[in-house]
């Protein structure tokens, strides 16, 4: 964790389950770190093979939850939603289907991914295991872990680093190691890289800013008002030097009405301005507080 972030960690918590319901603290000694919900659509495919899968859904939600996916000693949750849309592609006894898979984190960030093909046999458990290559536990994992590195770069500078090149390692042995279900392995790998390239970097130092000058909101608003307004000076950065930088978009779109908060009755309202041309969808929200 960076220095900065020891004085005010405990307030981080309190403030972040009050603004997003997205992280708790707890004493207690949880049996895992993510808590997945996970639906099915089952519908295109043959009558026998979705009584097969009645209870996919529930293998999957166990499969995620029933494990320990990071090493965080704060016993923090992220909660995530899985859809997955299933469409058959077997031949005779061996099943095989061709899905999307639809992930988000129940806040600002989702994923949607249609290029997977992976083979699933009624009744077969599905088990983690280091460095295996299964079609399709291989991209459950490498999304949850693309999340996960989302997750703690907003606890500390960089902090995902780790989730990510996890979610990379995954990538680079399925591109060459699952046979003929490697298609779209390609363009994962070149998700994750990005992630952890220099042209994301920014992006990814301006959630920890964001995210500690919230830990300040309703204690030093002054502090708070800081820190969020670099945060929003690096998105103006990120969109001046990208102006169809999506992830930068989708942020703003998903914080702006917690950020026109913190700044709702500041003296210094820049940073709205800021957000006003960053965000024009948004404008009406942005010129009423600059009215006041």
């Amino acid at each position: 964790m960076s220095p900065k972030h020891e004085c005010s960690f405990l307030f981080y918590l309190f403030i972040c389950l009050i603004f997003v319901g997205q992280f708790i603290f707890t004493n207690q000694t949880l049996a895992q770190r993510v808590e997945g919900d996970v639906t099915t659509d089952i519908r295109t495919l043959p009558i026998d093979r979705q009584d097969k899968l009645r209870d996919f859904a529930e293998k999957v939600q166990h499969y995620i939850n029933s494990y320990d996916w990071d090493e965080d000693p704060w016993q923090t949750i992220v909660y995530i939603n899985v859809q997955l849309i299933l469409e058959d592609m077997s031949s005779g006894a061996q099943e095989r289907y061709k899905g999307t898979i639809v992930i988000d984190n129940n806040y600002d960030i989702q994923f949607s991914d249609k290029r997977w093909r992976f083979a699933y046999q009624s009744g077969e458990q599905l088990i983690h295991e280091e460095n295996a290559m299964n079609s399709f536990t291989n991209m459950i994992d490498f999304y949850i872990y693309i999340i996960l590195g989302h997750e703690f770069d907003k606890w500390s500078t960089l902090g995902g680093s780790p989730y990510y090149e996890k979610a990379r390692h995954i990538a680079e042995q399925s591109k060459f190691g699952l046979g003929r279900f490697i298609d779209g392995w390609d363009r994962r790998l070149e998700l994750v890289n990005y992630f952890l390239s220099d042209r994301h970097k920014l992006f990814r130092e301006m959630l920890d800013y964001y995210f500690y000058g919230l830990s300040f909101v309703n204690v030093d608003n002054a502090e708070a008002r800081k820190h969020c307004a670099t945060a929003i000076k690096m998105l103006d950065k990120i969109i001046s030097n990208d102006p169809e930088n999506e992830y930068a978009k989708k942020f703003i779109d998903a914080h702006h009405i917690e950020m026109t908060e913190i700044f709702r009755r500041a003296k210094n309202k820049e940073p709205i301005r800021t957000l006003l041309i960053l965000d024009p969808t948004h404008e009406r929200i942005y010129r009423d507080i600059l009215r006041n």
